[in-house]
């Protein structure tokens, strides 16, 4: 029996995560698989601590949260060394997984799942990844050409969200949902932004229904506590696609939209000083992943000083009524989708992995 590990911090981490456990208990008998993720990875894994709970973002963010962080990485450290796996699957979460992988010291074999953007900013970590990664799998082309530049040895199978997301013909309604973040400390910082850009664009937009989508790992009592008066959905493919338009944070629902075709606008705010620092060291020109495919503003960004209410509102109108404006977008969407292929890219990677273990 090959013994595997999985870590994801976030979301997406853990869904991805999730659907590569699921293929690899369906195409080999012979695997036991231990997680730290979430509640994809705890379906289809033995789960030995739920990192989701304690995600944050941003570095002034990580210092307030250090203590139970730390807490948590020496009890991963400890588990993984009792465990003794045949192979570490890290997914994207670099500030805990590289260290990670660093203090395991090359004790184990490593595939790390989604790449940090080193190619954007804290390149230095390139020199880790050479020095304590086996194998990069990354989810986008690009990524590819980039390592293999640095000498190290990168796999590119397609994007997952083409699999966890299956576009379907649906109805859209006069709606504009909004996703203010994934983490906590990312909905504290949108949600009032995207209160107020909903109580002017009421203004503008009569007979328009605004929205929250909520992901699963927040409670709906954190939005109501935030924002009482605005009514709030379940995630769902359904909910995205039905929107007319969307106001999202950075990250990767901005892939998921992209792919469901819908057009929306990407605002981000941080902690001053995290801003302070990361605008000095970022080297890209974007930070929505579909304007970094496109290398051309696909889809507005708003961030800091200007992810304000006015700014977000005057942006959306423009868009909403446009209908050429409105098309465009749709139309460079459906090209950023295609950059996404081939489909399968977790079946391949699960293939990949079993021959790798000689579990076949």
């Amino acid at each position: 029996m090959k013994r595997i590990v999985i870590i994801a911090g976030d979301k997406s981490g853990d869904a991805y995560g999730g659907l590569l456990c699921k293929k690899l208990k369906e195409k080999f008998a012979k695997v036991q698989i231990y997680s730290f993720g979430g509640p994809h990875l705890g379906e289809h894994s033995q789960q030995l601590i739920d990192l989701l709970t304690h995600s944050v973002s941003g570095i002034m963010e990580v210092f307030s949260s250090l203590s139970g962080i730390l807490r948590i990485f020496n009890n991963a450290v400890k588990e993984i060394e009792e465990i003794k796996p045949d192979l570490i699957i890290p997914i994207d979460f670099p500030d805990f997984n590289l260290r990670l992988i660093k203090c395991l010291n090359k004790k184990y074999p490593v595939f790390y799942y989604v790449s940090p953007q080193v190619w954007a900013w804290r390149k230095k970590r390139v020199e880790l990844i050479k020095k304590y990664v086996d194998k990069m799998v990354v989810i986008f082309e690009f990524e590819k050409e980039f390592y293999q530049k640095e000498e190290i040895q990168a796999l590119y199978f397609g994007h997952p969200l083409l699999e966890i997301i299956s576009p379907k013909e649906v109805q859209k309604k006069r709606i504009v949902s909004f996703l203010p973040g994934s983490r906590k400390n990312e909905i504290k910082k949108h949600l009032p932004v995207m209160k107020k850009t909903k109580n002017l664009l009421r203004e503008d937009l009569a007979g328009y229904y605004f929205r929250i989508i909520r992901p699963a790992n927040i409670e709906k009592k954190f939005y109501e506590r935030l924002s009482p008066e605005m009514d709030i959905v379940d995630h769902s493919l359904k909910a995205i696609q039905e929107s007319e338009f969307i106001i999202t944070s950075s990250g990767t629902a901005t892939v998921e939209i992209a792919i469901l075709g819908v057009p929306f606008l990407v605002m981000y705010k941080v902690n001053p000083l995290t801003w302070h620092i990361v605008k000095r060291l970022v080297d890209t020109r974007f930070i929505a992943m579909i304007n970094i495919l496109s290398s051309k503003k696909v889809v507005e960004e708003l961030l800091q000083r200007e992810a304000n209410a006015k700014n977000i509102a005057r942006k959306t109108l423009q868009i909403l009524k446009d209908p050429q404006a409105y098309q465009k977008i749709k139309k460079d969407l459906e090209e950023v989708r295609i950059r996404l292929m081939p489909y399968g890219a977790t079946e391949k990677f699960a293939q990949f992995i079993g021959d790798y273990l000689k579990l076949s």
